[in-house]
């Protein structure tokens, strides 16, 4: 039997924008109440009225995952308003350009510290909540460079962190496979979304798409629609979906 979206309470971290938002408002149109998180209240606000003037429940969740205190603080407040967290996605993410004057190894660090460490602290935050229901989701987005990899200097920080989201979605997915908590992952190929535009323009994005085995990009809406998926699903947990526009299809180039 599928879960039912309506009534759940869930958090999308790394919301205020692209993928994150787009999961926020899949959730929200179904009739979840979305804690949306981002380090900016700026963007959060943006997309908490987004949701809002098309009939969801939404608020605002600022909270920089790579710290303990200010993740605890967050998931704590979510638990004291609604006695629950049924669903988290972790979508907070930092990529490439490396930002000027940050050497190598504080990059390393700090896209470490918020790819990995903060999906990890947000999900041992929730799993507490989670394991007194007996229900949850947790959905993991990692990423193609974590199976593959990238030679990139800048990269290298990031596919090491997507490739730790493997072995975190399976603990957690045996952490509660007794509890009625499921933990899944989805790596996507190159989604884009209005970050990609400002960053590299329109021509880097039509290389980028022309380089995906379907001859296009994905969009944000169906890495939302493998979550919907996801949260609807008691029966699968431990796995990795893999959005890749056929990149891992034989003879694919």
């Amino acid at each position: 039997m599928e879960t039912e979206i309506n009534g759940k309470i869930a958090l999308v971290t790394g919301a205020g924008q692209g993928i994150g938002r787009a999961i926020a408002l899949a959730l929200a149109a179904r009739g979840a109440t979305v804690a949306v998180n981002d380090v900016k209240r700026e963007k959060t606000d943006k997309v908490v009225a987004e949701i809002v003037a098309a009939g969801g429940g939404a608020f605002a969740a600022c909270a920089d995952v790579s710290r303990r205190d200010e993740v605890e603080r967050m998931v704590g407040g979510i638990v004291g308003q609604f006695d629950r967290l049924d669903i988290l996605v972790n979508g907070a993410r930092v990529e490439p350009p490396r930002p000027a004057g940050m050497g190598p190894e504080d990059w390393w660090n700090r896209v470490l510290d918020v790819d990995l460490k903060g999906a990890w602290l947000c999900s041992m935050a929730a799993l507490e909540p989670m394991k007194r229901r007996q229900f949850g989701r947790i959905i993991n987005i990692s990423s193609i460079q974590a199976y593959m990899g990238n030679a990139d200097e800048e990269w290298i920080a990031y596919s090491c962190s997507k490739a730790g989201m493997g072995g975190l979605t399976r603990s957690l997915a045996l952490a509660g496979l007794k509890l009625g908590i499921t933990a899944n992952a989805i790596a996507p190929d190159y989604i884009e979304t209005e970050v990609m535009e400002a960053r590299w323009g329109r021509e880097k994005m039509r290389e980028l798409a022309a380089g995906v085995p379907m001859g296009r990009a994905g969009r944000p809406e169906e890495v939302a629609d493998a979550v919907l998926f996801l949260v609807k699903s008691g029966f699968i947990t431990g796995e990795t979906i893999f959005l890749t526009g056929g990149r891992f299809v034989i003879g694919s180039r």
